[in-house]
């Protein structure tokens, strides 16, 4: 899917997509989301799992969505489950969590709208409510995707779904 989404052919509603990928930067809750233009971009961590490199073929610093001087449309979460009312649990560190609420932030101060937060998901991942623990840090999600079709669960999916 990333393939064909950096595809220099492929169209996508006629505007030009930036994708951002994540890279785990330490064990502190420190994850940055980079800017990718091919899939040779990508490099295998510690954990061999594909992240990108923090410097392009040429050598230059990627950039950062956090120094992006336009805001982001949507994020993709991973999660291990998730429920209607937008918990979703991850593995436990914090990472997305953390970046996510300096990006909400950053999109506050800038007056942008904020990035609608979908997960994807299979069905059997979609727990009843109240089961999936939650405390202050957490960031819900706006809406699921599963193969059995998309639950808009924020007044924000609801408006753009």
């Amino acid at each position: 899917m990333l393939a064909e989404v950096l595809s220099p052919n492929s169209e996508h509603d006629g505007h030009a997509k930036d994708l951002y990928v994540p890279r785990v930067e330490d064990k502190n809750r420190n994850m940055r989301m980079l800017k990718i233009t091919t899939m040779d971009d990508l490099v295998k961590n510690s954990m061999n799992i594909l992240e990108p490199s923090p410097l392009d073929a040429s050598g230059n610093t990627r950039e950062e969505v956090l120094s992006a001087s336009s805001p982001v449309d949507l994020f993709l979460l991973p999660g291990q489950a998730f429920d209607r009312t937008g918990r979703r649990l991850g593995r436990g560190g914090g990472y997305y969590d953390t970046f996510l609420m300096k990006y909400q932030e950053l999109a506050e101060e800038n007056g942008w709208d904020q990035p609608l937060l979908v997960a994807l998901s299979y069905s059997v991942q979609i727990m009843e409510e109240d089961i999936i623990p939650v405390n202050s840090t957490d960031v819900p999600i706006d809406a699921l995707v599963s193969s059995s079709g998309i639950i808009p669960i924020s007044p924000a999916a609801l408006a753009r779904m």
